[in-house]
């Protein structure tokens, strides 16, 4: 990140600005330039690293108070950027990283370097440390005695290096894409709404708006003039990839805002000739399709094997085991048979141990390697969050409610099983696509080794501790034993990740030796940074207050279970620590309804099809065949239910298998068929009578059955986990 490169020297499209640069965010190769290192008065420095080294110190959720100090200096500053800050106000870091950002407001920037070094001047000289240690060696953000001035100088090479390392922080990436940003109201304040300065990413000016940009800041003074930073992904029908232009010294005319034009120009110049531009072969932009995930190329470098008989195609998703064959997937084969079945039913090329004719074909020396290798890739690729919850007892489980938040938001991928979260979390990771934001891992600390491998493959960033007991310990640890495992997620996060933790139980002392920042929410604990007031219990539904600091947000929570308390406290802090504004985590809270896991539909042949592939444990089976044996059907129709990996809940797995079977044996099924090496455990264990039961073990056995013997109005359950593949099999067969 200390420099960027030259690639090739190519004539510049014409444009106003003084000075402009055009760079890969990727690999910083320099595409366009003009007078990149010619020395200005950059109108936005000062915001960008302010905000960078905001995000680095603090916690976003961090109050900051409003001193006199900071007013007073405002006071200096006439016609200054501001959001009017009040002395003793009592303000987020994350809502003065934003005020900043989209509205470049100065006493922000004031009361921040106030709360982290002690004032503006000390500030000045960590922005200007920051700078240096970036490699903008020309960068000078102080006067000669070290103190804070306006007359700050750049060029557009040194603010490409710090943007692009800016960038990479996923927090900071959010904002400054943010089209408009609302500042809950504080003790002193009403509410503030704020809109992005740069046109670039402001639906409000659709003449300048670029529908692929994605940031950063702009910015005016009489003496810079108009200055801005932007990064962009390739438009709909263009190749390339993420690249970034800094555009310094542009006039403003009634007209034309000629820095935002400018950028206009670069950016399009750039992606209709970026293969000449960035001097990458052809081959590879024409096949790589614009949702690709990589080419086969790229995904050898990444496996570290010699390609040879795979043509350069391009991947646009993983599949493993029995996950769905996508077109133009790279599919992890366990032998020569599904390595041809996945490739004959579309695979780009299928990776195994051992080459395989006829096929495309990487081979790797270990399978499972190649998986975790390709798995942690995906996720810098793409720059996902990762969020590991561990093993909370069912009814503080914040999964789901956490999963909800984030789809709203962004794609992710989560991982669900109780039974083999290391598999699990692999098939997450692998599933990503390019539009994938967020990891969210279930994790067993049942065993020590699961929890650290499962961090050090995924790079957790969050992890979610909802207690330190554990609804399922064979092993009989004690309360603080399960802690110490569960903290072993923390050995593979890096310094800059969180954990969200419930410090209602008493035994989590030892959680402050942790490297991490440690956010902590409760019910009974009034020390805990989120905690739960006011709670009043109804029918169906819980009204409660969440308290941050001095912040308060009521939610009505529509559960019946008060439990569900502490899975809204841990959301509300996630949401806080992704950036998520408080006021919609609220909002979302407040539309969450616990899935009841089942669906039922009927499709063209007057088939009644119930699904059920979330909840666990045998009462949730017990629910799904009375649901199965309510739905009229005919008299020569029959009822099928087809069972998958059923995790225990809780539960043994022989009471599991034992219940279950009671449950089958009362109800009024006519075909049983146990899907997997687990399910068959249900025909073995649980002494099923007077039923027709079949046992199969493979996809294509299952298939082939399910489609010989589903006929017109007949009703069919499926019931497993996501993981199974048993969603896949239904949507093929129904």
């Amino acid at each position: 990140m200390a420099e960027i490169k030259a690639v090739q020297k190519t004539d510049m499209p014409e444009i106003k600005a003084t000075a402009a640069i055009v760079v890969t965010q990727n690999e910083g190769k320099i595409l366009l330039e003009k007078n990149a290192k010619k020395m200005m008065y950059p109108a936005f420095i000062t915001k960008i690293l302010a905000s960078i080294i905001a995000l680095e110190k603090c916690s976003p959720s961090d109050t900051v108070v409003v001193s006199q100090g900071v007013v007073a200096e405002m006071s200096k500053w006439k016609n200054s950027a501001s959001i009017g800050l009040i002395e003793g106000e009592r303000i987020s870091v994350l809502d003065l990283v934003y005020s900043m950002m989209l509205a470049s407001a100065n006493d922000s920037m004031f009361a921040l370097g106030e709360f982290i070094c002690g004032g503006k001047d000390k500030f000045a000289q960590m922005m200007q440390e920051k700078a240096k240690a970036l490699g903008a060696e020309s960068t000078v953000l102080t006067d000669n005695e070290g103190r804070f001035t306006s007359e700050q100088l750049s060029n557009a090479y040194d603010l490409a290096i710090i943007c692009r390392y800016c960038m990479t922080n996923r927090i900071f990436r959010t904002i400054a894409n943010t089209e408009k940003y609302t500042i809950a109201a504080t003790d002193k304040s009403p509410e503030r709404v704020i809109s992005n300065s740069n046109l670039l990413v402001n639906s409000s000016y659709k003449r300048y708006k670029y529908d692929t940009a994605i940031g950063i800041k702009s910015g005016y003074t009489a003496k810079s003039k108009a200055c801005l930073a932007c990064s962009a992904l390739p438009p709909k029908g263009k190749h390339g990839e993420e690249i970034m232009a800094i555009v310094l010294g542009a006039e403003h005319t009634k007209q034309m805002k000629y820095v935002f034009y400018d950028a206009i120009t670069l950016l399009d110049f750039t992606f209709d000739n970026f293969e000449q531009l960035s001097g990458k072969k052809s081959a590879a932009e024409e096949i790589k399709a614009e949702d690709a995930l990589f080419t086969v190329s790229e995904l050898c470098d990444v496996l570290k094997v010699t390609r040879r008989n795979s043509p350069d195609a391009a991947i646009n998703s993983i599949a493993v085991g029995r996950q769905k064959i996508k077109k133009d997937c790279a599919y992890f084969a366990a032998d020569d048979r599904a390595a041809k079945e996945a490739y004959n039913n579309g695979a780009a090329v299928v990776i195994t141990e051992k080459p395989v004719s006829g096929i495309a074909n990487i081979v790797v020396t270990d399978i499972n390697a190649a998986k975790e290798r390709l798995a942690s890739h995906i996720k810098t690729k793409l720059g996902m969050w990762s969020i590991a919850v561990l093993d909370s007892p069912e009814q503080i489980n914040p999964l789901n409610m956490i999963c909800g938040l984030l789809n709203e938001k962004m794609k992710t991928v989560k991982s669900a099983s109780l039974e083999n979260n290391y598999d699990a979390m692999l098939k997450a990771l692998l599933s990503a696509s390019k539009d994938t934001g967020a990891a969210v891992i279930n994790v067993s600390a049942e065993t020590r080794e699961n929890a650290e491998r499962v961090s050090t493959t995924a790079g957790t960033d969050i992890a979610i501790i909802a207690a330190a007991a554990a609804s399922k310990n064979p092993n009989e640890l004690s309360k603080q034993e399960m802690l110490d495992r569960k903290l072993g997620i923390c050995k593979g996060m890096s310094e800059a990740g969180a954990v969200i933790m419930n410090i209602d139980d008493k035994r989590v002392a030892g959680i402050f030796s942790i490297q991490q920042d440690i956010i902590t929410v409760g019910v009974d604990n009034h020390m805990a940074d989120y905690y739960a007031d006011s709670i009043v219990i109804e029918e169906d539904k819980i009204s409660f207050d969440i308290v941050n600091g001095d912040n308060i947000h009521h939610i009505e929570l529509y559960s019946d279970n008060k439990h569900a308390i502490y899975q809204a406290l841990i959301t509300f802090a996630l949401g806080e620590i992704m950036g998520i504004p408080a006021k919609q985590t609220a909002v979302y809270l407040e539309k969450y309804r616990k899935s009841p896991g089942m669906s039922t539909v009927k499709n063209g042949n007057n088939v009644t099809v119930i699904s059920d592939f979330e909840n666990t444990g045998s009462d949730s089976v017990a629910a799904a065949l009375k649901e199965l044996c309510n739905v009229f059907i005919q008299p020569e129709a029959r009822r099928i239910a087809v069972f998958a990996d059923i995790a225990g809940g809780g539960e043994s797995e022989e009471s599991l298998f034992r219940r279950v079977g009671t449950a089958i044996n009362k109800s009024t099924v006519d075909i049983t068929v146990c899907y997997g090496d687990t399910a068959a455990n249900i025909a073995q264990t649980a002494d099923l009578k007077n039923k027709s039961v079949i046992i199969l073990k493979s996809e294509a056995a299952l298939t082939e059955f399910l489609g010989l013997n589903i006929r017109p109005n007949d009703a069919v359950l499926f019931k497993g986990s996501e993981d199974s593949g048993l969603a896949d099999i239904m949507t093929a067969i129904t």
